[in-house]
């Protein structure tokens, strides 16, 4: 005959499993680490950003500066810099470097700094229209929502125009 069989089912565990401290650790370990990156990579993304912003203001300086045109580049500028400067300053002093400044220049660096009145991008171009080369350095900062000209400046050594 048939006997009856009845295979013994285990029973739930009543325990649960217990989280250990190490999980945890490494948990929150991995979380930050996690974070951290997201961070700098955001912050990367924003710099980039910012940077393209400002170079499109400089490079319409720097435009006017090959047309002779102070009074368009002033138009960019800060209020500051347009109370520093006139039109025919500025067209004045774009005169007195077209020799060295003849040829289109290339874009030499880009130096970002973060100060206490905020996100200052320089630019600074090389001419090569000279044997001896010339530099122009612009400072571009973002007030009011918009990126603004609030210095230009020349020197045939680059050093002279690094941000100190």
């Amino acid at each position: 005959m048939a006997e009856n069989v009845t295979a013994a089912v285990p029973k739930p565990s009543a325990k649960r499993s217990k989280v250990k401290i190490t999980d945890v650790i490494v948990f929150t370990i991995l979380l930050a680490i996690i974070v951290g990156l997201a961070v700098f990579l955001f912050q990367k993304i924003e710099l980039k950003r910012d940077a393209s912003h400002a170079q499109t203001v400089s490079d319409k300086v720097i435009a006017d500066l090959q047309k002779r045109d102070g009074g368009a580049a002033r138009t960019l500028g800060s209020s500051k810099f347009k109370s520093t400067y006139s039109d025919a300053q500025l067209t004045a002093q774009f005169k007195a470097v077209e020799v060295a400044t003849l040829k289109a220049p290339s874009l030499d660096r880009t130096i970002v700094y973060d100060g206490s009145k905020g996100r200052v991008v320089y630019f600074i171009y090389k001419y090569s229209a000279l044997k001896v080369p010339y530099y122009i350095r612009t400072a571009i900062t973002k007030d009011s929502g918009k990126w603004e000209l609030t210095n230009i400046s020349g020197n045939a050594d680059e050093t002279q125009l690094l941000v100190q």
